[in-house]
């Protein structure tokens, strides 16, 4: 991907030292190729793998850039940075047409000044700071203190936001008056006045726009509909004539997205996280077998553990949470193999429903949602209550809660449809979506779920044709049932497949007693479930994160009851007490120890 800055500053000289100020820093890997434009008052800079596809213009007209892949909604074709400057022309912004594809955009005059834009749900980050002399906009807000002008003072909101989330909370970050555009808007400043949020796209529309468009629709027409709008969306996305990584677990998603690819002819080379005794290794490999692919494993060095940690602290502010970071360590591997890679990241929710189960098919209350479906990843109210320093924090936690409680109630008239949309525009946009910001270093990232029309489609359907994932799991068995006969990785001991062969059927007595031997091999110490492995917080890797934040634990005396943040997070040498749920359990605990080594780099 591009980690981009964009200053705007009147005052020349200013400028161009903070310009030279960033240039050797702002390249969070190794490799990446550093370029920059101007014109007028207005600076921009940013680093990317060699193969990213950017467009640029600079001329008498001004400047613009496209990082990524700003896709036609009409077509598969790229918009170019001097068409984007024609289309964003127009004195009334909210008519300034948003594009399909993971992308970031910006225009600049002297005479019209900035703006900058983003895919349809925010996914790829920008932030931005303004005081009235100066604007600074960048995909990760960690240069911004470089600037003589900008203060790095902390955010009381956002840290709670964080804490109660595993993400931000209405644009909020952990420094005062530094925001994350919100999704679906445009970020406008003009000559001589404050930047100003402007919505472009919001996945109402399409939902108010196609309601009930297949309520009379059979089940089975509604998998029809669903699978063409995948296909048409992967084939819009993929770049023709490239190779592409596939992010193979042997899950629902990535096995899908594989049949397409597959039946796309598109050139595909499997990637699975693990070792190869992991389980999620024995459900990728018979599918990547089965399609052709040829299939390789992508696994972190438990030395380079902490250094990848280190990364997403620095650059992410912990936006996305801290409990997943790896891919900050795989841009190269990446690179080596492909110039693209594709992901089904939030596909699950796009085509599957907000969670498992039949939750939101009924009535339910914010507060019922938040516990079930969103705080379980964070930090309880009533032990932050314990926690923090009311001095510093005041009524911050009832604040939060309240701001999220309206924008849930606000979302959408079904229960169904607004825990989808908040869990759209929160947990995947953010502890979901920062991945892809992690990959494009290497390769240029394809979600399919960034695309109005899919996102139109799912949002005609039925709650009961999507919840629980019954629609995927439908699609799967219909057009690819060589792959719905295959184990599928669930991220628990059962693999069975979606669609059991009658050979299946008769060794499941050997299945039952493998699941069972594998739940002892995880009491003797041996996990072979990847993910359980790695999020495991007394994991070797996550001991040296504890070890390397354990000095500045007196550093959180002012902000936090030390009694309070002692029992959660206890000093290094302790163990942690294991949850049932490696996933959210100790999400919160791992945020406060991404804290604790935020603060370190800025005391």
């Amino acid at each position: 991907m591009t980690n981009f800055l964009i200053v705007v500053d009147a005052e020349r000289d200013r400028r161009a030292q903070f310009i030279q100020s960033i240039e050797s820093r702002i390249s969070p890997v190794k490799g990446l190729i550093v370029q920059q434009c101007q014109a007028d008052d207005c600076s921009i800079i940013w680093a990317a793998n060699p193969q990213a596809p950017i467009s640029t213009v600079n001329d008498a007209e001004g400047m613009a850039v496209i990082w990524g892949d700003a896709i036609a909604s009409d077509s598969a074709d790229r918009i170019s940075a001097a068409e984007l400057r024609n289309l964003w022309r127009e004195d009334d912004y909210s008519r300034y047409p948003a594009f399909d594809g993971y992308y970031s955009a910006v225009t600049y005059s002297r005479d019209r000044g900035l703006v900058v834009g983003a895919d349809l749900l925010g996914t790829f980050p920008i932030y931005y700071y303004a005081d009235g002399q100066i604007t600074l906009v960048g995909s990760s807000p960690e240069l911004f203190q470089y600037h003589p002008r900008f203060t790095a003072e902390l955010n009381p909101a956002g840290l709670i936001g964080i804490l109660l989330t595993n993400g931000l909370v209405g644009g909020q970050t952990l420094w005062q008056s530094v925001f994350r555009l919100r999704e679906g808007h445009l970020l406008v400043t003009k000559p001589a006045q404050l930047p100003q949020e402007i919505q472009q796209y919001q996945v109402s529309e399409a939902e108010t726009e196609t309601a009930g468009a297949y309520a009379d629709s059979t089940f089975e027409e509604q998998i029809e509909i669903l699978f063409a709008a995948l296909n048409r969306a992967v084939a819009r996305h993929a770049a023709p004539h490239e190779r592409h990584c596939l992010l193979l677990s042997g899950g629902l998603d990535s096995r899908t997205l594989g049949g397409i690819l597959k039946h796309q002819n598109i050139e595909t080379v499997a990637l699975t996280r693990g070792r190869k005794s992991d389980l999620e290794m024995g459900c990728a490999v018979p599918v990547a077998r089965q399609l052709g692919f040829q299939q390789d494993a992508l696994n972190v060095p438990l030395e380079e553990f902490p250094q990848a940690f280190q990364k997403m602290v620095q650059w992410e502010h912990l936006a996305g949470g801290a409990n997943t970071f790896t891919n900050w360590e795989v841009a190269s591997d990446l690179s080596r193999r492909a110039t693209r890679v594709v992901a089904g990241y939030s596909l699950d929710l796009v085509l599957g429903g907000p969670v498992p189960g039949r939750l939101f098919l009924k009535p339910v209350s914010f507060e019922t949602f938040f516990t079930r479906g969103v705080n379980h990843w964070g930090i309880a109210p009533e032990v932050l209550r314990e926690l923090v320093n009311p001095a510093r924090f005041g009524d911050l936690i009832s604040e939060r809660l309240a701001y999220m409680k309206a924008c849930y109630e606000n979302y959408a008239p079904t229960p169904f449809r607004q825990a989808l949309r908040f869990k759209l525009h929160h947990r995947q946009r953010f502890h979901i979506g920062m991945n892809a910001w992690r990959l494009s270093f290497g390769v240029w990232p394809v979600l399919p779920f960034l695309d109005r029309h899919l996102l139109a489609i799912t949002s005609a359907m039925p709650a009961t044709t999507l919840d629980s994932r019954r629609a995927q799991k439908a699609m799967l068995c219909r057009f690819f049932p060589e792959l719905a006969q295959l184990p599928l990785d669930r991220n628990s001991y059962n693999t069975e497949p979606l669609q059991p062969t009658s050979q299946y059927r008769n060794l499941s007595l050997l299945w039952a007693a493998q699941r069972q031997w594998r739940r002892v091999q995880k009491k003797l110490g041996y996990e072979r479930r990847y993910y359980y492995r790695i999020f495991d917080i007394n994991h070797v890797g996550w001991q040296t994160v504890r070890h390397q934040a354990e000095p500045y634990r007196a550093q959180m005396r002012l902000l936090f009851n030390p009694e309070v943040f002692d029992r959660l997070v206890p000093p290094a040498a302790l163990p942690i007490a294991s949850p049932r749920d490696p996933f959210s359990g100790v999400s919160g605990i791992k945020a406060l120890l991404g804290f604790l080594l935020w603060s370190a780099d800025r005391s």
